[in-house]
């Protein structure tokens, strides 16, 4: 039997005997607990949701009944008063009876202490890690110190705080100045007003300061991501873009593992330091004026190829109501004197140009339809090159090829559900049984994982980029602390790429899913492609006892599966409608 064929017999018997299957009760025990885990526990917080597994029977947890799942999943909130608390729990499964109580301990947060004798804590500085820095940059320095002293940062009075939650936080923020030397040791002085008493204590790693006299440049090792700043959360910091290799950008700091890059005057951006090579020879300032274009149709895509002498940073962002392409040129100066159309364009309807500034050179290209397909931006030699993507001429669902995305697999287990169930697995049978229904229309599918495995998000990418699907569907669950976070969702990261994740969502809500809403802007890695029409599909809450019954429920995953063909039918339909109203608009 293949692997296939054997997971798709696991999906079965999920749907048969789901309680069975997931709730992992050892023979003889009726009732098991994910939280608490064990009898006595203490907790921080006011009020928890209590949750396990049981076999069918009446349950009742602190005097209220609870509801027991076909998948055998429970949940209940019970409120705690501070100090100990027990929770009576009393369980009857045909003819078996268990009771037992539950301790769990509820302690409010200690206070924090104020530093004892004279001496200092702690030193923190934002930005963090190994820093280079600029003549006006900023240090934002937070001690924790003996209180009612005084504290300097090098021979920066610091201020005690009053509205920390401490006696003895100092804060100052520091202006590295023309006077600071190459390298800054950042060194905290107390001083005890009393007894004129100094201790001192500073920081591991000098500051490296840049002078404002001289350029440092750094290349582009490949396709880089540009970030907007040092933010950061579980998705990683927002993105302005990606940038080919090879590029050429002016280095004006360092800091968080991050280089901070000059685009313009007034525009800075981030790279990783793995993504970029400091360029010990050329101390020259990315530049270049603008050559002449071409705008063509090469057979497969519209293509603006703009000249230039050396490879600058570019950033691009969509435009509605008319669907524009906006790609800035960093470092450009416009010296276009003429620009070569050529007839057969399928995508472009208009091309043009503006110095927004003198160090930005923009580009503005308008499309003849109302949906954008897809666009590429990277180099051929020193010439910019934007590829525009033309939309189908048959707008048929049979004639597209849609890329699948099994979110997780292998050791990248996802979420898990109270069942026992992993995301991976959830993901990779909805994934499978899309596969199907779109292969009933006659579609092209290509999926990034067909079993459970390893399958690193590069390779996915790469392999939707030799691809080049009309649309890329990822499959997912969603998860959170609260068991009582349900529904379902879709997510985009570029605005001309929202309809289709709309109207995705408006057929799976039919399900009877709760609204977890359309989210936009989204930071994940297969949102980011421009190439193609992205959507990720958070199918449901696994960490909701309620929706993970749905999910591990065969007939539910192929109704979920339908509900996305139908979406992807309905979005073209739209793009139908759209495409004949523009074209009685462009006639009057």
């Amino acid at each position: 039997m293949t692997r296939t064929s054997c997971f798709l017999l696991f999906a079965l018997l999920v749907m048969l005997f789901p309680a069975e299957m997931f709730a992992q009760l050892q023979p003889g025990e009726n009732l098991q607990f994910a939280f608490p885990n064990k009898d006595s526990v203490k907790v921080n917080a006011s009020s928890v949701y209590i949750r396990g597994l049981a076999r069918p029977g009446r349950l009742v947890i602190n005097g209220n009944e609870v509801n027991i799942l076909n998948t055998g999943g429970f949940y209940t909130q019970v409120q705690l008063k501070e100090g100990w608390n027990a929770i009576p729990v009393q369980h009857h499964s045909g003819g078996n009876a268990t009771s037992k109580q539950l301790h769990i301990l509820y302690e409010i947060p200690a206070s924090p202490k104020p530093v004892e004798g004279f001496a200092i804590e702690y030193i923190k500085i934002h930005p963090e890690e190994e820093l280079w820095l600029r003549e006006g940059d900023a240090i934002r320095v937070e001690v924790k110190a003996s209180p009612g002293m005084k504290a300097y940062f090098f021979n920066l009075p610091m201020k005690e705080d009053p509205k920390a939650n401490v006696k003895g936080i100092y804060r100052a923020e520091y202006i590295v100045s023309q006077y600071d030397k190459d390298s800054i040791f950042p060194q905290v002085r107390l001083e005890d007003p009393g007894t004129g008493v100094i201790i001192s204590k500073g920081l591991d790693k000098p500051i490296r300061i840049l002078s404002t006299h001289s350029t440092l440049t750094g290349i582009t090792k490949g396709n880089t991501a540009v970030y907007f700043g040092l933010g950061e959360d579980r998705l990683g910091g927002a993105k302005m873009g990606f940038v080919d290799s090879l590029v050429r950008m002016e280095v004006t700091g360092k800091m968080q593992g991050m280089y901070r890059v000059r685009l313009a005057e007034n525009a800075d951006a981030y790279v990783s330091d793995r993504s970029l090579t400091i360029d010990t020879v050329n101390s020259f300032r990315p530049y270049s004026l603008t050559g002449s274009w071409s705008v063509m149709h090469n057979g497969k895509y519209d293509v603006v190829s703009i000249g230039l002498s050396e490879r600058l940073p570019y950033s691009s962002v969509q435009k509605l109501n008319p669907t524009t392409l906006v790609v800035d040129i960093y470092g450009a100066v416009n010296n276009t004197n003429w620009i070569t159309r050529r007839q057969g364009l399928k995508a472009i309807k208009n091309v043009w140009h503006e110095q927004v500034a003198k160090d930005i050179f923009r580009v503005y290209i308008e499309l003849q339809k109302p949906q954008l397909w897809g666009y590429d931006i990277g180099y051929s030699g020193n010439a910019l090159t934007i590829k525009i993507r033309p939309q189908p001429e048959d707008l048929k669902l049979k004639k597209m090829v849609i890329g699948v995305d099994a979110g997780h697999g292998g050791s990248a287990l996802g979420a898990r559900g109270l069942t026992g169930v992993y995301e991976k697995d959830i993901t990779l049978a909805i994934s499978h049984k899309l596969k199907e229904e779109l292969e009933k229309e006659g579609i092209k599918v290509v999926m990034t994982r067909t079993e459970d495995k390893d399958t690193p998000n590069g390779s996915r990418t790469q392999l939707m980029k030799e691809v080049m699907p009309d649309f890329l569907v990822s499959i997912h669950c969603n998860s959170a602390s609260r068991p009582t976070a349900r529904g379902t969702s879709t997510y985009y990261r570029h605005i001309a790429y929202r309809n289709l994740t709309q109207a995705i969502l408006k057929e799976v809500l039919k399900l009877g899913l709760e609204d977890f809403g359309n989210i936009g802007s989204f930071n994940f890695f297969f949102s980011a492609p421009t190439e193609y029409q992205t959507v990720l599909v958070e199918t449901a809450f696994i960490s909701s006892p309620e929706d993970e019954a749905k999910l591990v429920d065969e007939n539910f995953q192929r109704e979920m599966a339908k509900s996305i063909v139908k979406g992807l039918k309905n979005f073209l339909k739209e793009v139908k409608k759209e495409n004949k109203i523009t074209q009685r608009n462009s006639i009057r």
